[in-house]
């Protein structure tokens, strides 16, 4: 009888690690995908074949937040068109997170990959990474401060971050809100200022700094919630 029962159990155990098919679930993660090339008003956005999103405006995003597993090419293209401006590898692992930001100008497209730290901050605490997403515009120093008055004594989160790169995340003290702030190197002159950056205790955040739309200065921002 005991013999019975402890195959029951092992047929009860292997069906539970099945879905709903009998089949065992396939292993999912994030892929998230910036439009930031400057010029072009809107782009396809495709993973491998398929597109993913049709038309999406600059500085949009697309979420994925259940993509398979396994090896995909993401490719991004102006709207309509069959010729790619970037075309990225990417392999999703399971339960981890990815952002590729297309950058740069349709003439001159460039790519950034990064892998998202999703780990959860202290009780209390907020973390805030910045990317630097401005194919023309030169290195900056990040600062992440609770009013622009602050800004005289801060001190920077991140010193010359230059374009197609991103910060470590910064721990702060979770707040309604704070200013993110980039400034010329070595100095405290803003480039671009991102008010009202919302940085929640348990999340985890990345602000975008991209190029105005059809390029150059002064920059613009997108805020994303990686968690």
């Amino acid at each position: 009888m005991n013999r019975y029962l402890a195959l029951a159990a092992l047929s009860l155990l292997a069906l539970s690690a099945c879905d709903d098919n009998g089949t065992e679930p396939q292993q999912r993660g994030r892929l998230r995908v910036v439009q930031a090339v400057a010029d072009v008003a809107s782009a396809d956005i495709l993973f491998g074949t398929a597109t993913a999103r049709a038309a999406l405006a600059y500085k949009g995003v697309y979420t994925d937040a259940s993509q398979a597993a396994g090896a995909t090419t993401v490719k991004v293209r102006k709207a309509g068109a069959t010729a790619d401006l970037v075309s990225v590898p990417v392999t999703v692992e399971a339960n981890k997170a990815y952002t590729v930001i297309a950058l740069g100008t349709e003439a001159a497209p460039q790519q950034l990959s990064l892998v998202d730290d999703l780990t959860a901050p202290a009780e209390g605490k907020a973390r805030v990474r910045v990317v630097h997403a401005a194919a023309s515009a030169a290195a900056v120093d990040v600062y992440v401060v609770k009013a622009e008055a602050d800004l005289a004594t801060a001190t920077a989160v991140r010193t010359g971050l230059a374009a197609k790169s991103a910060s470590d995340y910064a721990v702060v003290t979770a707040n309604p809100t704070y200013l993110v702030i980039l400034t010329q190197p070595g100095t405290k002159t803003p480039v671009l200022t991102v008010p009202n950056v919302a940085l929640t205790a348990g999340k985890v955040y990345t602000v975008v700094a991209v190029e105005k739309s059809g390029g150059g200065s002064p920059l613009e921002s997108v805020v994303l919630q990686d968690r």
